[in-house]
């Protein structure tokens, strides 16, 4: 009895620990989930030869480190220039001359929705566009936005910095993640932890290379697809769709209102409504056959490789993800479960609805 309380407390001290350094937590899985996108890299380079010599360990982890971060330092450098522009487009764009534009459309559906008399007095559209469109265009805070992300500037390099440190000596040194977890198993029960872990591992791995894949698809497919449509920085559009893809389920749509909103700003000057229509309209058809393509191909293919779970099962899933923590719990519901699965298969198979549950895994 007196066991059992001892263990209660280590337990309770270390839930108060991984609330007070939650940040360092963070930093610690976001190194491990960028060191199981490397360790295919590290792998690879490790079977080069340089003058009959494999290069070391320490070597590979360096290289795949740099070469990450070449990677996203050209993403960004890439894009900063084209979101500088489109903020510029968008501080340019006259609200009343959007407004003018479609005003006839706006009193013909409000006069519609009017003579249904769903409320004692008339409902006016206008003033509701006027105030979504302020919101859309209106950078008047744009000081204020900057000089919050100068604040941040101290903690964003920390951070980065931190999370390189880690992933470097994640890569380097096999084994060390998997080591800093298995310090915290009971003993007796190192050897089947160590199956949840080396199983959790390979599947989180193709998981998420899995997810880089499926950004690049999408962010390939609309990009051509709206650059054909003759949109300006399709690019750009492209690779927002495919960041917000990331969330499962609203994430398409976020992106696709997004990208619309931004295509409009910078191609829709000077088009009458029906051309507006027909622009709209095409946008919509590439972003719908992008989210075809994904439900049909992508997310089977990514999801079978990870989870190995019913469609209905992950909907669930991340429903109930999205419920309790919001759009991070919905980015986060796939691979927590899919460690929660190996988890439970590994040490409460003797139930039926575990084994229903977890018979692929």
């Amino acid at each position: 009895m007196k066991r059992n309380w001892i263990y209660i407390v280590a337990i309770v001290i270390l839930l108060a620990m991984a609330w007070y350094f939650h940040t360092i937590i963070a930093y610690i899985l976001v190194a491990g989930v960028i060191s199981l996108i490397g360790e295919p890299v590290i792998r690879l380079l490790l079977k080069i030869e340089v003058k009959g010599r494999n290069i070391s360990r320490a070597a590979a982890a360096s290289l795949t480190i740099f070469g990450l971060l070449a990677f996203f330092g050209g993403l960004i450098s890439a894009f900063i220039p084209m979101v500088a522009d489109e903020a510029r487009k968008l501080s340019n764009v006259n609200i009343n001359e959007v407004l003018e534009s479609i005003q006839g459309p706006i009193q013909s559906a409000q006069d519609y929705i009017n003579q249904f008399k769903f409320t004692e007095q008339p409902i006016v559209i206008e003033n509701e566009v006027k105030s979504f469109l302020t919101s859309v265009f209106d950078l008047s805070d744009v000081g204020n936005s900057l000089s919050y992300v100068a604040g941040l500037t101290g903690d964003i390099f920390i951070a980065f910095f931190a999370i390189t440190f880690i992933t470097f000596f994640f890569l380097k040194d096999q084994g060390l993640f998997k080591g800093m977890i298995m310090t915290l198993v009971p003993s007796g029960y190192e050897e089947r932890f160590g199956k949840v872990m080396s199983k959790s591992k390979e599947l989180l791995t193709r998981y998420f290379i899995g997810i880089i894949v499926q950004i690049a698809i999408v962010m390939v497919v609309i990009s051509i697809g709206l650059s054909i449509v003759g949109i300006d920085n399709a690019i750009l559009i492209g690779f927002l769709a495919g960041l917000f893809n990331v969330i499962p389920y609203v994430g398409p749509m976020i992106g696709a209102a997004l990208g619309i909103i931004i295509g409009l700003s910078t191609n829709g000057a000077g088009l009458e409504m029906t051309e507006l229509l027909w622009l709209t309209g095409k946008m919509m058809i590439v972003f719908g056959v992008m989210q075809t393509l994904d439900n049909i191909v992508l997310q089977p293919l990514i999801y079978s490789q990870s989870v190995k779970a019913h469609p209905l099962e992950i909907f669930l899933v991340i429903l109930m993800a999205g419920n309790v923590a919001g759009i991070a719990g919905m980015i986060l519901a796939i691979p927590a479960y899919s460690i929660g699965r190996v988890f439970v298969g590994e040490f409460f198979n003797q139930f039926k609805v575990v084994k229903a549950l977890t018979g692929e895994v």
